[in-house]
Order: C-alpha cells, then sequence, then structure tokens
C-alpha cells in the first residue's frame, strides 16, 4: 500500500477536519471488511461497531488478548463477526475459546505481519486499524502511550487509519510517533474520572484489608479500563478485580521461586520479564536488588520494572542494544505510577513487537536472561506455556517462544522457566513424565535450559534425557518424586505407558 503523504504545516485543521463521534467512525466498517486492533484496547469505537452488527456480514476482527466484550463475542453475532484471537488469549478470550466464539491465530511477534507482507495467494489486507493515541504535540505528532507493540506497523499498512484520542495516555520515547497527517478519523474518547459511586462500588467488591490499595490504585487508573469493569461488574469476584488492580500478593511458591532464581543472576545482565505468575511478582519480592548495571529488553514490564530505571540498578550502561535505554514493545504490567514516571522520559523506550521480540535481536544481546513462566514441563525438557491437561488452550505462547530462544542464543544467555511444582492446592504435579496427549509443546526440549521451582533449580543444558529426569525430580514436589522415579526409569527401558503414569499418580494420591 502506498503510504500517505505527510502534512505537517496545517495539522491543527487536518485535526478538526477528521474528528468525527466513535458512531461515524464506525460507519466506515463494510461488510467483509478485515479489522485489526491491536493489545490493551479499551476504546469506544469497538461498541459502535459491534451495535451495527444487524447490518454487517463477514467482517473480521482480529484482536490480541481482548480486555473486554463490546458485544461482538455474543451468541447470535456469528454470521456479523468472526473474531480471531492472535498469539495470546487472555481471561476474556479464554473464555470465549472455550465456547467456540473465537478461533486462535498462532503465531510470533516477529512473523506477524509475514502474512501482510509476501507476495503469496493468501495474502492478507488489512482493511481499518484501531487504536488509541495520546493527543498530538506541538507539531502534530501522537504517541502510542504506554503500548506500542503492533500498532506502527498497522498505522503503515492499514488502508484506514482510526484513532482514539485519549488525555489519559502517556507521550513515549521510542518507535511511538505518529503524525495527524497519517491518520484518517480521530475520535475523542477522554472520559472524567470515575463517579465516587461506582469508585465505592469497586472497592466493596475488595477484601477490607486491601481496600486502601485499592482506592489508591482506582483513583491512578485510567477511567475507560474502570468504567468497563464496573460495566462488567456481575461477572466480576473478588479475586478477578484484586488481579486487574494489581492487589494479588505472592504465595509462598512464588517467594521460594524467587529466592531460587537470585543464584542464576549476575551484574550486568540484560533482562526480560513475562507478565505472568510467579514472575510478575519477581521484582517487589527484592530479586534483583542485589544487582548492578542491569539492562532492560524486554516485551511487557510487571510491577517494579520502570522503578529499577529510576532506582538505578537498571542503568543499561553495558546494553548490546540501546544503551542506557530500557527497551520495551509496551509498559504493560507496570503500576500505573511508573508509567506516569515514564511519560515523556527518555530512559524508557519503546519499539514495535516485531524488533523487540524477534529471537535476531535479542540473541545479540550479551548476558540475555529470559525469564517466563510455565504450565508444564516433562522429564525431557519439553515445556509448554500454552496447554494443560491435554488440547486446551490457556493462553498462547506471547512473546515467551521467541525470548527463550533469543537467550538460549545470546553469548551468555540463559533461558529460564519458572514453574510451580504443583497445580490445583497440591493436586498435580506440574512436571510429568510426558505430556497429556493433545498437549501443545510452546519450547522443544533442545532449548531447554534452566528449570526453577519452588524446590530448586535444574539445569538441564548439556544433558541427556537420563540426566533431566534426574535434575526435574530434584526440583519436583517431594510427594511426586516416588512416582516420577518409577516413571522415569520404566520410560528408559520403553516401558511406560500412559495408562500406567494414570494409575500410579493415582494411587500417590491416595
Amino acid at each position: 500500500m502506498e503510504r500517505r503523504r505527510l502534512k505537517f504545516d496545517d495539522w491543527r485543521e487536518q485535526y478538526k477536519r477528521k474528528l468525527v463521534s466513535a458512531e461515524e467512525a464506525a460507519q466506515v466498517i463494510k461488510s467483509g471488511d478485515n479489522i485489526f486492533i491491536p493489545s490493551v484496547y479499551w476504546g469506544n469505537v469497538a461498541h459502535a461497531i459491534a451495535a451495527r452488527h444487524e447490518e454487517l456480514r463477514d467482517v473480521r476482527i482480529e484482536i490480541q488478548a481482548p480486555l473486554f466484550d463490546p458485544g461482538w463475542l455474543s451468541p447470535g453475532m456469528e454470521e456479523s463477526f468472526k473474531v480471531m484471537v492472535r498469539i495470546f488469549l487472555g481471561p476474556t478470550g479464554r473464555e470465549a475459546h472455550d465456547e467456540g466464539q473465537v478461533s486462535f491465530l498462532p503465531y510470533t511477534n516477529s512473523t506477524w505481519f509475514k502474512i501482510y507482507s509476501d507476495d503469496r495467494p493468501s495474502k492478507q489486507e488489512i482493511d481499518v486499524a484501531l487504536f488509541d493515541v495520546s493527543p498530538p504535540d506541538e507539531n502534530g505528532f501522537v504517541t502510542f502511550g504506554g503500548q506500542v507493540w503492533e500498532r506502527r506497523n498497522y498505522s503503515r499498512r492499514a488502508k484506514t487509519v482510526i484513532a482514539e484520542v485519549d488525555e489519559n495516555l502517556i507521550r513515549s520515547h521510542g518507535d511511538t510517533f505518529l503524525h495527524v497527517s497519517e491518520i484518517d478519523y480521530l475520535v475523542d474518547s477522554t472520559v472524567p474520572p470515575l463517579p465516587e459511586g461506582d469508585v465505592n462500588l469497586l472497592v466493596n467488591l475488595i477484601s477490607p484489608e486491601k481496600q486502601e490499595r485499592a482506592r489508591k490504585a482506582i483513583t491512578m487508573a485510567n477511567p475507560k479500563a474502570l468504567i468497563r469493569f464496573v460495566e462488567a461488574i456481575d461477572d466480576l469476584d473478588q479475586q478477578r478485580l484484586e488481579l486487574l488492580l494489581g492487589l494479588d500478593d505472592p504465595d509462598e511458591a512464588s517467594k521460594k521461586i524467587a529466592e531460587h532464581l537470585k543464584t542464576i543472576l549476575r551484574d550486568r545482565d540484560t533482562i526480560q520479564l513475562g507478565i505472568g505468575t510467579p514472575s510478575k511478582y519477581l521484582i517487589e519480592l527484592g530479586v534483583f536488588d542485589h544487582l548492578n548495571d542491569l539492562s532492560i529488553f524486554s516485551e511487557m514490564a510487571c510491577p517494579g520494572m520502570g522503578f529499577l530505571v529510576k532506582r538505578g540498578i537498571a542503568t543499561g550502561r553495558y546494553a548490546t542494544l540501546h544503551p542506557g535505554k530500557a527497551v520495551f514493545a509496551a509498559l504493560t504490567g507496570m503500576r500505573r505510577e511508573e508509567v506516569l514516571w515514564a511519560h515523556d522520559n527518555p530512559l524508557i523506550e519503546q519499539y514495535s513487537a516485531d524488533y523487540v521480540v524477534n529471537i535476531s535481536n535479542i540473541s545479540k544481546n550479551k548476558n540475555m536472561v529470559s525469564i517466563n513462566n510455565a504450565v508444564q514441563v516433562d522429564l525431557t525438557g519439553q515445556i509448554t506455556c500454552e496447554s494443560q491437561f491435554g488440547p486446551r488452550l490457556i493462553n498462547g505462547p506471547g512473546g515467551q517462544i521467541e525470548f527463550h530462544i533469543g537467550a538460549f542464543f545470546a553469548p551468555g544467555g540463559r533461558a529460564v522457566t519458572l514453574l510451580r511444582s504443583t497445580w490445583g492446592d497440591g493436586a498435580v504435579s506440574n512436571i510429568v513424565p510426558f505430556m497429556d496427549q493433545g498437549s501443545l509443546v510452546s519450547i522443544p526440549r533442545v532449548y531447554a535450559d534452566f528449570v526453577v521451582t519452588d524446590w530448586g533449580v535444574a539445569e538441564l543444558l548439556g544433558k541427556t534425557h537420563r540426566e533431566r529426569a534426574q535434575e526435574l525430580i530434584k526440583v519436583a514436589h517431594p510427594d511426586f518424586r516416588p512416582e516420577l522415579e518409577i516413571a522415569a526409569r520404566l520410560k528408559r527401558r520403553g516401558l511406560l505407558t500412559r495408562a500406567f503414569v494414570i494409575n500410579i499418580f493415582s494411587l500417590a494420591l491416595g
């Protein structure tokens, strides 16, 4: 597609001409269009598009980790909207996938746009890109706030760009700028702070000992997100809301994993952290407090990650790429006060996900350490972060595959997998003889490196299948070690069957 021509001299007039309501912007959509919505989108235009369901047919919606349902996930919408979730499901996407309301697109960040760029029969078009931006500066440039990810490349490839302007978004540094002349329609989607009654409604869902923290988190949060929480209040329980507000606390297993992880880390490491559990707790558990001159090259963030820079722990002084900068594809996962500190801060830069979450670039970083979470690991070192108990999709690979392999290839790099030893109040071992039938292997065993559980560190690189099994059994929960040892011996002799594994684990549980 031919790129839009930049026109800097009359950008204020352009802004006025392009400013429309959400309903007017939604009128752009035609039956058969492909609409692309980025990660962490809280906007209003999606609702206006869903409201046109009676007049639209076969509109393809491609989105990552949807945060809310504007209506097109409801029963009866199937003829109007074909919703596809890419790379990562998230809780809303997981529920919709379980119910068959969405399909999953399995690809990686660095190959995100291959289907739109390569000249092949299956090449696809981006008809409409929909995302939110910060207000323009004095030269007419908006930014993507705390979320770049795929927005930059969508804006360059889409036939039509709809941008929702939100005054609550920060101005960010890096490859985050977009000029008003590159946008076709602008929608003012800024909303006022949440009314006190709605604030109290949310606070009262939280456990009493956390309500003061909840009120502070709600006061600082983007009002658009809070409105979605209020809209879904009937489906929100205490645990889900505490998770959304960042009020969940680490359990004992997470604390033990954090202590074991410290033994792997070194001064001058370049780090990447996944946003899941238990990695999200690591920084505030003090895992990095004893280190110096860290660098950050990460897809997302975790609570405290921005303040590793502020505290002088992550200086980027020895970074291979972007020295002196902390590099992200998005600031998702940071606490709101950290995001506000990143506003117009040259120490924090964001770049497109296909640049940051790219094996080639990740592997250039000396002493690159990827730290991500897993659901299960088998005794040969196969790792899944996507499914459990067979083919049920829990999330998707996100950026884990690329960061794991990139760190594995990096000079001095370490690919670390965090794994709670058990699941379901200790009823099930997450270290298993082999994956259940239909499980999705995210990381092949040939790239397995460090596995850290609440019982220790297993180092798998350079070890045989037998040695790997021994390493992993040592860090499994003690209740399951005898059965794993029996399974490992039988597996070596070719006598292990799935039925046998089920029987011995059932006996172990009484």
